[in-house]
């Protein structure tokens, strides 16, 4: 059962360590004056990995505005990871996770930090991946080919058969809600797949104040399964205020979004706020609020593993199938709790 709407916002971050810039959120000392500082900044704030897993089916999936999945085909993922290499990442995250188990940068295994493991059902699921056979996936030309056919009596999306809701005539009920799924994938290198940008509204030449107020709504998608298919939507909002005349109101954001959270992850509840902060730019400057995802876009595959005859009648004997369908996912980076940061920008104005 999905759960919990609540409210809360971006923090606005400057130079301080992570830490401390969580503890308070608004640093009115620092405006940055390039990309490559906000983006050395964001690495700081929101690291993120070459490689994520994301178990079940990712929320964070590359969809339009009107929810279309964006498909990704096939041969442009074999030419960016291998899909040996990326069977087995699949099969090693998917264990990692049924164990509890999380790879440092040294690659030492060591327990979660909070101690936690998936619940039994979730984990057999896990291991279903973990301890498959299959060498040679069955494939799908792009993210659109996703039916998953485990009769010929019935064809569901990947997205039901990996929450659990996958159906056919004779199924049994599937009350764990979670079926052996997992997406693996390597740093889409598109420019702006990492940390994309979010709209900080209209910008101020001529020098003047600013008041801006940051807030969003989050949807967390927390489930039963403690980790199986779960991730978040964050819907942002800006305001702002001049203090002299200009251009003031509500900022024209980009639409919300939704993201995947890590394997890895355990960070993934965010405190509900509001943040406000005024910024005074030069006359010879021209000034905006500038914001960024937390996370980066990644290009993969799903893996689902699955008992069944395609083309026989329920109740003939079934015989295990691994699938790989391409996909691209956006995944908030595991170390932080907030899907956006913003950051006080400032350039030359135009002459």
């Amino acid at each position: 059962m999905l759960v919990a709407a609540i409210l809360g916002a971006a923090p606005l971050v400057g130079t301080a360590s992570p830490a401390v810039a969580a503890e308070s959120p608004i640093d009115k000392t620092k405006v940055y004056q390039s990309e490559e500082d906000i983006l050395k900044a964001m690495e700081q704030w929101a690291p993120v990995k070459p490689k994520e897993s994301v178990m079940g089916y990712p929320t964070g999936i590359d969809q339009d505005a009107k929810g279309n999945i964006n498909p990704v085909a096939l041969g442009d993922v074999l030419a960016q990871y291998p899909m040996g290499e990326a069977l087995a990442d699949a099969k090693q995250a998917a264990k990692d996770f049924a164990d509890g188990l999380i790879t440092g940068e040294n690659g030492t295994k060591t327990p979660r930090s909070d101690g936690t493991k998936p619940p039994q059902f979730v984990a057999d699921a896990a291991r279903q991946i973990a301890d498959s056979t299959i060498t040679e996936p069955e494939t799908s030309q792009s993210t659109s080919d996703n039916n998953i056919a485990q009769h010929m009596s019935a064809k569901n999306s990947a997205k039901s058969f990996c929450n659990g809701s996958y159906y056919y005539e004779g199924a049994p009920q599937n009350t764990a809600k979670a079926n052996p799924c997992v997406f693996v994938g390597k740093l889409d290198p598109t420019s702006g797949s990492k940390y994309p940008k979010v709209d900080g509204g209209s910008g101020m030449a001529g020098g003047g104040k600013k008041t801006y107020t940051v807030g969003g709504q989050v949807t967390e998608e927390n489930s039963s399964t403690s980790g199986w298919s779960v991730g978040g939507k964050f819907t942002p909002k800006l305001t702002s205020t001049p203090a002299d005349g200009g251009l003031g109101g509500e900022g024209a954001l980009e639409a919300s979004f939704t993201y995947s959270y890590s394997s890895t992850s355990i960070n993934r509840q965010m405190a509900s706020q509001e943040d406000k902060t005024e910024v005074e730019f030069p006359a010879d400057k021209k000034g905006s609020l500038q914001g960024r995802r937390d996370g980066a876009y990644y290009i993969g595959y799903l893996f689902v593993d699955y008992q069944g005859n395609p083309d026989t009648a329920p109740g003939v004997q079934e015989s295990e199938h691994l699938k790989a369908i391409p996909a691209r996912v956006y995944v908030q980076s595991p170390t932080t709790s907030t899907p956006v940061t913003y950051f006080k920008y400032q350039e030359p104005a135009p002459e």
